[in-house]
């Protein structure tokens, strides 16, 4: 169906933003679109995939995904889901018995854990999905960083089985605070267990193959790495980073199969997974999820009330759903959902408007979800809808 949208206004926000900001060296590039009613209506490639070698960006460009991993994550873990081979209750121990006994870092004077305690429950793959496990989130997370950090280990499977060792932030489910590593990690290793595949094995035969996903991966062939965004840092001028060491983080061991972050994707194949959730489940044909299912994806799924949770935003099941609409600071409508990555990339899915949105960056100083760049994506959009100023 139409829908009353400007998209001249939107398009010429875009560029007028994007060509600003390059000009005051505090982003390199941007690839971003605007699909309304399945067409799209807007697109943007401006700036430089390789900026201090003047080579500019393209549609085709490579980005790090950085946490836009993790909806891929939860898509696998919720079709795993539908055939009942999990449930979203089921402890983490059912699948990988060292979970059963954590230890909360109870007391934390400065940098030291002067207190532990054993919890009292245990993290469910529901509590990982909403963030609301206590593994790898908050100060804890930062204090154990050198001895939990996943550059320590060769696989999916090392890595998950040594974060069994480290400390929780909480009670599991009775807080919500954001774990960038570790808690997808667990959920992808779960999905290894499960399906008896490697975790990228599975994504591709599951999803991206069918999605028609085919610059997604982990491991980007000689090819796909001649247009691979260079990371930079962009901060009134362009400064290199070097990541040869890593496939999405600069500590990441190459190749290593993450579930909250790691994957690179372009423009077009992460707007095919956008679109799924869109079409309930369903795109160019194939069925990838049930709409009920992505119905409980996009379903906050926790409390208002809830510790962590404020007016604006709740977790549906591995993506963050729009509670409030309140521009400038949230300019989308309720019922919103999506996510975004470290290095600047940035979807949502609108689905009363039938619209998505997919904006991919990178800069090694991006500052996911709170990026200016997210939000000035959020309201140049909903300007075309005459929501935003």
């Amino acid at each position: 169906m139409e829908r009353l949208f400007d998209s001249l206004l939107t398009q010429q926000r875009m560029q007028k933003h994007t060509i600003q900001r390059i000009e005051e060296k505090t982003l390199v590039a941007a690839v971003a679109g605007v699909w309304l009613d399945g067409r799209q209506v807007c697109n943007v490639a401006l700036g430089w995939r390789d900026p201090l070698n003047s080579v500019p960006v393209s549609q085709d460009t490579i980005f790090r995904l950085a946490s836009m991993t993790k909806p891929v994550t939860g898509t696998a873990v919720m079709q795993l889901w539908e055939k009942e081979l999990i449930g979203l209750d089921d402890p983490i121990s059912k699948w990988i018995p060292c979970y059963a006994n954590m230890q909360i870092a109870a007391k934390i004077e400065g940098d030291n854990v002067v207190e532990v305690s054993p919890a009292q429950k245990e993290m469910t793959i529901r509590m990982l999905l909403t963030h609301s496990g206590g593994v790898g989130s908050g100060q804890i997370c930062q204090l154990q960083y050198e001895d939990f950090c996943v550059s320590k280990y060769g696989s999916l499977a090392e890595a998950v089985d040594g974060y069994a060792d480290s400390l929780l932030e909480f009670e599991p489910g009775t807080n919500q605070n954001y774990s960038g590593i570790q808690g997808m990690d667990i959920l992808a290793r779960i999905v290894e267990i499960v399906s008896d595949m490697p975790y990228e094995e599975y994504l591709k035969k599951n999803l991206f193959i069918p999605l028609g996903m085919k610059d997604t991966t982990y491991c980007p062939n000689e090819e796909q790495q001649e247009r691979l965004m260079e990371m930079i840092v962009a901060d009134g001028d362009f400064h290199a980073v070097d990541m040869s060491k890593g496939s999405g983080f600069a500590d990441f061991p190459d190749g290593y199969t993450g579930g909250g972050a790691g994957l690179f994707s372009t423009l077009e194949d992460y707007s095919h997974l956008a679109m799924m959730f869109l079409n309930n489940g369903c795109y160019d044909g194939t069925h990838i999820l049930k709409s009920s299912t992505v119905d409980l994806m996009a379903t906050p799924q926790l409390p208002d009330s809830f510790p962590g949770i404020g007016p604006l935003f709740n977790w549906g099941l591995s993506m963050r759903v729009c509670s409030e609409q309140k521009a400038p600071e949230q300019p989308l409508s309720p019922g919103t959902f999506g996510w975004s990555g470290a290095y600047g990339t940035h979807f949502w899915v609108d689905r009363a408007k039938n619209l998505v949105a997919v904006y991919m960056s990178n800069i090694h100083n991006g500052m996911g979800a709170g990026a200016p760049t997210a939000f000035e994506f959020e309201r140049d959009v909903m300007a075309g809808f005459g929501e935003c100023e």
